[in-house]
């Protein structure tokens, strides 16, 4: 989004995070870079190292 968006009422309704002048949320306005959503994780494939799976055992499954 531009700065041309801007109608010069800077006011952030706090509740939804938009400025009521010009619909940006405080981020945008800032020019602040918003973070992507995580990629859901993978499921953990690491073995135990075989001196320890004897001691401990592997693990339930």
């Amino acid at each position: 989004m531009s700065d041309a968006l801007c109608v010069g009422v800077c006011m952030i309704d706090w509740d939804s995070g938009v400025c009521l002048g010009c619909g940006r949320t405080a981020e945008e306005i800032e020019g602040v870079p918003v973070a992507p959503a995580p990629a859901p994780a993978e499921p953990a494939t690491a073995r135990l190292p075989a001196n320890v799976a004897e001691l401990v055992g592997e693990g339930s499954e």
